[in-house]
């Protein structure tokens, strides 16, 4: 039932990208250290650089625990698993690698142009070893539409922090290849410079997670600028605010939705946004169209309740006005 390989063949390539979330797992070298499981899901963040290299884009969180992992150890494993279809099980096993934003390489692979709100590093992988397994004991879940609280917090955090960067009149040059990072430049309290500052330097053993200056400098106005132009669209056609037909995609290209019926990617409007984070809101198209669908067969009940009625109707007065006239005989 299982399968090794020394990389990832096409097919599993085109699968992997394909599914809507997956789990990374790391530890430390001491025994009695904290093994880490982390969910992952946000559409377009995780790329198939070749068979035997894959990374993704590494946003905001409580911790840093698979950073601090690949920087004392740098093992980690990268596990998919079908929800609907075929069940499948893949594991990508190798040796971790990060680039912090504002680096170089961080800036070859994403760029202040594309990042998403909250993103922190590049998290990479050299596959030396791929497994697969049956899943037969994974359930089948539907998906809906991934969630957006996260990307709504990173951005909050990163418009006080460009607010106070632009009130500090904090000068920062931007060129094609690396960011200036003032490790001195002051930061608030409320921003995401601030988080990263205090939740993401170590592990929960203590072992250290990204640098003292994470963030320190970064323009954070440039990627939100592109947020609040991706919004500020024109809304799409009506037919594609049904939740039921789009999903919710955060590439590296930034936020946009995929339609599932066609398949086209467009960004979105505000409508549409208001309709995939509340996607169990009521839709009333939807709702008129049930109706137009069953007031035939309505109809038709009714007509038939109407005829049994007015039958017995008559059978019952027939009965009474035949009692009437029975012959009484001796």
């Amino acid at each position: 039932m299982g399968q090794f390989l020394e990389e990832i063949p096409q097919y599993l390539i085109e699968w992997i990208l394909k599914q809507q979330m997956f789990w990374v797992a790391s530890a430390p070298l001491s025994p009695d250290g904290h093994v880490n499981v982390s969910p992952k899901a946000i559409e377009g963040t995780f790329h198939v650089v070749h068979s035997r290299r894959v990374w993704y884009e590494d946003l905001s969180g409580s911790g840093a625990e698979t950073v601090a992992h690949i920087r004392e150890n740098g093992r980690v494993t990268i596990l998919f698993h079908a929800f609907e279809g075929p069940a499948r099980i893949v594991r990508l096993y190798g040796k971790g690698f990060f680039h912090e934003i504002g680096t170089p390489e961080y800036e070859a692979l994403i760029g202040s142009e594309k990042r998403l709100p909250g993103s922190r590093a590049v998290i990479g992988l050299d596959v030396h070893k791929v497994g697969t397994t049956c899943g037969y004991a994974v359930p089948y879940y539907q998906f809906i539409s991934h969630r957006t609280q996260l990307i709504d917090w990173a951005v909050k955090k990163e418009s006080v922090d460009h607010h106070h960067d632009t009130t500090e009149s904090a000068s920062v040059e931007l060129s094609s290849s690396s960011i200036s990072i003032d490790e001195r430049a002051p930061v608030n309290p409320n921003g995401m410079k601030n988080w990263w500052q205090s939740h993401n330097l170590s592990s929960l053993d203590g072992l250290p997670a990204f640098s003292v200056n994470l963030g320190r400098g970064f323009p954070f106005g440039i990627s939100l600028k592109r947020t609040r132009n991706a919004l500020a669209r024109p809304a799409v056609h009506s037919k594609m605010l049904n939740p039921r037909h789009v999903v919710t995609t955060a590439s590296s290209h930034g936020s946009a939705i995929v339609s599932q019926q066609t398949g086209h990617t467009f960004e979105p409007s505000s409508q549409l946004l208001q309709a995939y984070r509340y996607p169990y809101r009521y839709n009333y198209r939807d709702v008129v169209s049930l109706i137009s669908r069953l007031l035939p067969f309505l109809l038709t009940f009714i007509f038939g309740v109407f005829l049994s009625r007015t039958y017995d109707h008559h059978i019952y007065r027939d009965q009474r006005l035949g009692m009437r006239f029975i012959p009484i005989t001796s």
